[in-house]
């Protein structure tokens, strides 16, 4: 069996760590053959090409398949997509964010795929962006949604944004939280020293957040119950490690 992954871009994030998981993962089963399709990885974030490009007829970058809405180069995408797809003859695709979401499935149902699979690891539309590209992406993940088989999501609440705005039926989602490697968190140990380093007292409870500092994130919506917390729970700590724009916070 032939299982194409298509995702927009390969930056260093949760959805791509969660696909190229996904794809390495699927590759080791025996009869499936699992390959990745991307558009060009750009942005500030860093890349996550290094991890399948080594590997000989995994990665497949199509160069017009881009992030913001640009007609001419959607277009072609959705035609180089859907050559792949009559070529290769995947019996799945699964697409992976907004805009390879939109196109990739568009084109699979062009190719005759049998399944046509759509995880939202995050909403394409939404009040982090204006009227026009909202407008714009939920009218296409409406019509998208048309040949989509079955429909995957990482949290209930993008389940309920998207049957919100009339895309699909309740049995036609399924919650899979995203998966990752847990023995750097089962073998990690308490650290005395680094906790002297930052001065933190051995019996302190210390709560950490690892994220891109972006609204989108909700990076701030923990700061109000900061206070409550600390008037219960008096030896604690928080720290947040984050890069990204702050004033888009």
């Amino acid at each position: 069996m032939r299982v194409t992954h298509v995702i927009t871009r390969l930056i260093v994030g949760g959805a791509q760590e969660n696909t190229i998981a996904s794809v390495l993962g699927l590759r080791q089963r025996y009869g499936l053959d699992a390959r990745l399709i991307s558009g060009p990885t750009t942005g500030r974030e860093g890349s996550l090409a290094a991890l399948v490009s080594g590997t000989p007829d995994l990665l497949t970058i199509i160069p017009d398949l881009v992030r913001n809405i640009h007609p001419w180069k959607d277009l072609l995408a959705m035609k180089r997509l859907t050559k792949i797809f009559r070529s290769d003859r995947p019996e799945i695709v699964h697409t992976h964010s907004g805009k390879a979401g939109v196109v990739g499935r568009l084109a699979a149902a062009r190719a005759g795929v049998p399944l046509i699979v759509h995880t939202i690891h995050g909403p394409s539309f939404g009040a982090f962006q204006g009227m026009l590209r909202n407008t714009a992406f939920r009218s296409a993940e409406r019509f998208a949604a048309r040949v989509t088989t079955h429909f995957i999501v990482v949290a209930e609440a993008m389940k309920l944004q998207y049957l919100a705005a009339g895309i699909g039926r309740p049995e036609h989602y399924t919650k899979i939280f995203s998966g990752f490697d847990l023995e750097p968190f089962l073998s990690s140990n308490n650290d005395a020293s680094l906790r002297a380093e930052l001065g933190i007292a051995p019996d302190d409870i210390v709560i950490g957040k690892i994220a891109r500092l972006f609204k989108l994130k909700g990076t701030m919506l923990s700061l109000p119950s900061r206070p409550r917390w600390f008037a219960v729970v008096h030896k604690s700590s928080f720290y947040s490690l984050a890069m990204g724009m702050a004033s888009q916070i």
